[in-house]
């Protein structure tokens, strides 16, 4: 006779272990599971943390760029033994960078002309005085061009930023410009005839604002564009050494020339003056040596006088 209590208890122990196992694997399966969350989430923030570690080392970027508004001005003074070959080279390089001449003037006496070395203050040498346009790209070649021209004596170069005043004159514009439309359109709107004339007077009065404020603008876009050169060259008779000396040595070689270049011009001016003043010097000459005869025969007229007889 089978005995039904002992299957039961078989069947249910059955259960019972399957039960066990399948726990068992699911508990594993979810502390699998979250390992590899864990591992994952733990990938992630270390991912996040290098690409902080990497801004940090880039820094922060500007996502704009802000172009400054600036004008650049040169002053040279450059002095030359061949005056107009100068100008003549000057003038073409010019428009060879691109620039034009904004003004020039040109004074003094040509060194040939002044052979009188006591009226050297008389007869200043001659000068031009030259503004020039350069495109601010070209600014810097255009100088290196300028020390192959003439002997540069003095160079300055000031650079001003008018950036504030560039971007705030731009703002009023385009707030005046709004102001237009919105005056515009209640010109159309408005049926009064006393609105109207009020309205077109405000309009004019904006309309003159814009205008200005757009001349302006132009004006600094000139100067941004185009540096200010003041050039001033000289006509010398001697170029100027403006190479310091280094040394000791150096420094007596030029004392030296200085001096022999002293005593040269000193003798060059005594003979122009001696040559160029020698009819006078003949003239005063014959009324000395004259005199001088006329002197003699009145003493000796004199002493014959007062000799007792």
């Amino acid at each position: 006779m089978v005995n039904y209590l002992q299957v039961f208890k078989k069947i249910g122990l059955f259960l019972l272990v399957i039960s066990l196992v399948s726990a068992c694997s699911n508990s594993t399966g979810i502390e699998s599971e979250k390992s590899m969350q864990l591992d994952k989430s733990s990938h992630q923030e270390a991912e996040l943390q290098t690409v902080d570690q990497s801004d940090a080392k880039e820094g922060t970027k500007p996502t704009t760029a802000i172009v400054r508004k600036l004008i650049k001005t040169a002053n040279l003074e450059i002095e030359t033994k061949k005056f107009e070959k100068t100008i003549d080279t000057l003038e073409k390089s010019v428009s060879e960078f691109n620039g034009y001449i904004e003004s020039n003037h040109i004074t003094g006496t040509s060194i040939l002309e002044k052979y009188n070395e006591d009226n050297i203050d008389d007869f200043p040498s001659r000068t031009a005085q030259y503004t020039l346009r350069i495109p601010t790209n070209k600014l810097n070649a255009y100088l290196s061009k300028i020390n192959t021209i003439g002997n540069v004596t003095s160079k300055s170069i000031s650079t001003e930023d008018i950036s504030n005043q560039y971007f705030d004159t731009e703002t009023r514009i385009k707030s005046l410009k709004i102001q237009e439309e919105r005056l515009l359109n209640l010109l159309k709107k408005s049926g009064s005839l006393s609105d109207i004339i009020e309205l077109e007077k405000e309009l004019s009065t904006v309309r003159y604002e814009i205008e200005s404020l757009t001349t302006t603008i132009k004006t600094y876009d000139s100067l941004i564009n185009y540096s200010t050169i003041n050039l001033s060259v000289t006509e010398v008779a001697e170029i100027t050494d403006t190479t310091p000396p280094k040394t000791v040595s150096d420094r007596i070689t030029a004392k030296f020339k200085d001096n022999l270049k002293n005593i040269s011009t000193g003798f060059k001016n005594t003979t122009v003056f001696i040559i160029g003043n020698s009819v006078l010097i003949i003239i005063w000459l014959i009324i000395l040596v004259a005199g001088f005869f006329i002197a003699r025969k009145a003493m000796k007229k004199y002493q014959d006088w007062n000799i007792p007889k």
